[in-house]
C-alpha cells in the first residue's frame, strides 16, 4: 500500500468517526513532503512494524463500530469484528461489556459496572484455555465440546425475568441506568437477529453451533455453557464457531451434539419462530421504557 493510499484511508477513518476533516491544502502539502521521504519511511516502517495487521484491524473496528452503533446496525458491527486467528495464536476475548462500549466512550464511573457484565456474557478462546461466561478451562482438561442447533438456541432464550437479572447484577450506583439500558437493548437485539435468521433461512435454523464445553474440575466434571449473550453471538458468527471447532479438532477434543429438544417443522415452526421474534421485540421496547436513569 502506497503512502498516499494510507493517508487517504486514515482521513476516511477520521471522517467516519465524526472527526473534523483536515484541511485539504494541508493534506496536499503533507502528501508532497511524505512522498519525498517515501523510500526512507518505507524502510523505517518495515523495521519497526509501524502498522501491524492486528492494530489496523482494531482501528478499523473502532471506526466501524461508531458508525454502526450510531445507525443501530448491530449486524454490520458483528460482521466487522476482528476474530481470532486459525490456528489460535493468542488469547481472544469478547464480551457484552465490550459490545456495549464498542465505538463509544462510556460515562465516567461505569467501569466497574461494565466489568460485572463480563460475568453475564464472555467468549474466551486462546492457545491455553477456552470458555464461556467466565467459566474457562485449560485445553488439556477439555473432555468434549457440544453443539446445539440455531433453533435450539432460540428456544433457550427466555424473556421472562431477563431484565430483572440484569438489574440484580448491577448495584444501585451512578451509571447503572445507562449500563442496564445498553446491555438489555443489545441482548434483545441479538435475540431478535437470531430469531429472524432462523425464520429467513431454515437451513441456518438447523445448523449446529458450539454451545457447551465439558471439562475436568478438581472433584467433578464441569460445564461451560453459552448463555443470553454468548449463544446468540456464536450463532451469528459462523466463522468464530469454525475457529472453536478447528482448535478442538487439532487437540483431539470430541465434538458432539448436545441433547436436542424436538421442534416442529414447516408452517408450525415458522409460526413458533415469529411468535418468539415478536415477544423478544416487545420485551425489548418494554425494558427500554421501564429502566430508570
Amino acid at each position: 500500500m502506497g503512502m498516499k493510499d494510507r493517508l487517504d484511508q486514515m482521513r476516511q477513518r477520521a471522517q467516519d468517526a465524526g472527526k473534523t476533516v483536515v484541511d485539504v491544502g494541508a493534506d496536499a502539502a503533507r502528501q508532497k513532503r511524505d512522498a519525498a521521504k517515501g523510500f526512507a519511511r518505507g524502510k523505517v516502517d518495515a523495521a519497526t512494524g509501524f502498522a501491524t495487521d492486528r492494530r489496523d484491524a482494531a482501528k478499523d473496528f473502532v471506526g466501524d463500530a461508531r458508525s454502526a452503533l450510531r445507525e443501530g446496525d448491530l449486524e454490520e458491527l458483528l460482521k466487522r469484528l476482528p476474530l481470532p486467528s486459525d490456528p489460535v495464536a493468542e488469547h481472544w476475548k469478547w464480551s457484552l461489556g465490550k459490545l456495549v462500549t464498542a465505538g463509544q466512550k462510556p460515562p465516567k464511573g461505569t467501569g466497574m459496572l461494565l466489568g460485572l457484565l463480563d460475568k453475564f456474557g464472555t467468549i474466551d478462546i486462546g492457545p491455553d484455555e477456552v470458555g464461556f461466561d467466565g467459566a474457562t478451562a485449560k485445553w488439556h482438561k477439555v473432555k468434549a465440546i457440544r453443539t446445539r442447533s440455531l433453533d435450539g438456541i432460540v428456544q433457550k432464550l427466555s424473556t421472562d425475568g431477563f431484565t430483572d437479572s440484569i438489574q440484580a447484577l448491577l448495584p444501585p450506583v451512578p451509571g447503572r441506568g445507562w449500563v442496564s439500558e445498553k446491555a438489555t437493548s443489545a441482548i434483545f437485539t441479538l435475540w431478535a437477529m437470531v430469531a429472524d435468521l432462523a425464520i429467513r433461512d431454515p437451513e441456518a435454523g438447523r445448523r449446529q453451533v458450539v454451545c457447551e464445553i465439558e471439562y475436568k474440575g478438581w472433584i467433578r466434571t464441569k460445564e461451560a455453557e453459552t448463555g443470553y449473550f454468548t449463544g446468540p453471538v456464536m450463532a451469528l458468527l459462523p466463522n468464530l464457531d469454525a475457529v472453536f471447532r478447528a482448535e478442538a479438532g487439532r487437540r483431539g477434543v470430541v465434538i458432539e451434539q448436545a441433547e436436542q429438544t424436538a421442534i416442529e417443522v414447516g408452517e408450525a415452526r415458522v409460526a413458533w419462530l415469529r411468535e418468539r421474534h415478536a415477544a423478544i421485540t416487545a420485551k425489548r421496547e418494554a425494558a427500554r421504557r421501564q429502566i430508570e436513569y
